[in-house]
């Protein structure tokens, strides 16, 4: 079956569903279900130097272009049942996922009281925690993300997983119970995924960790554990974070540190962040810095790392619509080769930059 016949199939199974919804008037006003979805999409111009330069259109440089569906049920008592479905979407193609609802699905049953049982395929505690300090939401050429699910280069996450999916954003097979909102301002969770045939090409991990955080009026402070062992982790792979901000009204400020280790390869992850609204306006600012020490095989990695500055600009057209803008630069360390999102690879510590500005719709 080709890309474009699955991407077809997709569709028509979204299409199909939109249908039920619509026939089943019954059900739906017994419960609720709600159809969403992101839009977005951008102009992107980068250079690496020594190689040239690329310009191009980015989807999801904001936040990611998604769609999904999602329902709850009112079983009593404080009981709930619902569902999440959410897969990937091109703004710039028009091309849905063909694999489904990779982004998310899960089936949960909460109370207030008590908190949730979540199953399926979800984001992992350390990616939970580490994302929403993120001010450019883990997307677009100004992300975090970059310094940890790259596979460029030699790092402990290539050495782990080598090109095939990890454990770092997102999970299957998963179990998890999440800590109900409650006064004294603790959240968290804990998080079981079950490797069933431990095939890392497959996208089945088998990993374990939690979250747990606290709100302290404007503070809140947050750490998280995941650790994954599969067919090509032959020793655990672990993913620890550590982050805070402060909230001030006039500024909201975060730092954070994330690790991993793998056998004897480390990589230390350390962000500073500040977000500054002022009306419809924000301005954004990142430092992000990646340092590595250790060794993958027989290749040390002591030396290696990379610093990345980030500036950005949101315009809030309506509750629902922004206009944004975003400059960011990497400059790499040693003998790795992380670029900015869309920037053609380059020789190793060689510098890329990038600009983009485009509009974000939810729906």
């Amino acid at each position: 079956m080709t890309r474009r016949t699955k991407t077809i199939h997709s569709i028509a199974a979204c299409s199909a569903m939109c249908a039920l919804v619509t026939a089943s008037g019954t059900a739906v006003a017994q419960s609720s279900l709600t159809v969403f979805g992101v839009m977005d999409a951008a102009v992107r111009r980068t250079n690496t130097d020594g190689v040239g330069h690329v310009l191009s259109m980015a989807s999801g440089s904001y936040t990611s272009s998604r769609y999904g569906f999602r329902g709850r049920e009112d079983l009593g008592n404080g009981l709930n049942a619902s569902f999440w479905l959410e897969s990937f979407l091109s703004t710039d193609t028009g091309l849905a996922s063909p694999d489904g609802f990779q982004r998310r699905a899960t089936l949960s049953l909460s109370h207030a009281e008590w908190g949730e049982l979540r199953m399926g395929r979800d984001f992992t505690p350390t990616h939970a925690n580490w994302s929403r300090f993120d001010p450019f939401n883990y997307v677009g050429i100004g992300s975090v993300q970059l310094f940890s699910l790259s596979a460029t280069g030699t790092t402990p996450v290539t050495a782990a997983f080598g090109s095939n999916s990890n454990s770092i954003q997102r999970s299957s097979n998963g179990v998890q119970y999440l800590l109900p909102r409650n006064s004294w301002g603790v959240e968290g969770g804990f998080t079981k995924a079950f490797g069933e045939s431990k095939v890392s090409a497959s996208d089945q991990h088998d990993s374990i960790g939690g979250r747990l955080g606290i709100n302290l009026g404007p503070v809140f402070v947050s750490a998280a554990s995941y650790t994954t062992h599969d067919d090509k982790t032959i020793s655990n792979f672990k993913d620890r974070a550590l982050a805070a901000s402060w909230d001030a009204g006039v500024v909201k400020l975060s730092a954070g540190i994330r690790r991993f280790d793998y056998r004897d390869a480390r990589q230390n992850n350390y962000l500073l962040a500040a977000i500054v609204p002022w009306g419809a306006h924000e301005a954004k600012l990142s430092l992000n810095r990646t340092k590595m020490g250790g060794s993958v095989g027989t290749t040390s990695v002591n030396g290696d790392g990379a610093d990345q500055l980030a500036l950005g600009y949101v315009y809030h057209l309506s509750k629902r619509t922004v206009a944004y803008a975003t400059a960011a630069t990497i400059r790499d360390k040693g003998n790795t080769r992380f670029v900015v999102p869309g920037a053609p690879v380059g020789t190793a510590g060689a510098k890329s930059q990038g600009f983009e500005f485009g509009m974000n719709h939810e729906f």
